[in-house]
């Protein structure tokens, strides 16, 4: 699997800048579901808190207002977090050892006696 850098590195213009446009959207539709959030609970502040009516704005509200941050957050995290591994963005993993100096344990004596003397 490719890094994002190589991707990029193969991706053609037109590709590109499709790329950089999906990303722009989703950030800016991101920052409207934020903001709709944030107008809803002015709203609802502004209109019905006196009176404590439409109390359903609130938790919707909050959940407009919220998700987009913690999505973006948790983005970002695992971005820094991922390129720390490998300065070209691949991740190194660790390396996977044979099994072949492992002992079965029915071929161990002291198995088979433990076993039989239980």
């Amino acid at each position: 699997m490719a890094s994002d850098k190589e991707e990029k590195d193969t991706m053609s213009y037109p590709e590109q800048e499709r790329s950089v446009v999906k990303t722009r959207a989703a950030c800016f539709g991101s920052i409207l579901v934020s903001v709709a959030g944030g107008i809803l609970l002015g709203w609802w502040e502004y209109q019905y808190h006196p009176s404590y009516r439409q109390l359903w704005m609130v938790p919707f509200g909050l959940i407009l207002f919220a998700t987009p941050v913690i999505v973006w957050f948790s983005l970002v995290v695992s971005h820094i977090c991922n390129s720390k591994d490998g300065d070209d963005g691949t991740r190194m993993s660790q390396p996977v050892y044979a099994l072949s100096n492992s002992v079965s344990a029915k071929k161990d004596e002291q198995w088979n006696n433990h076993v039989d003397h239980v």
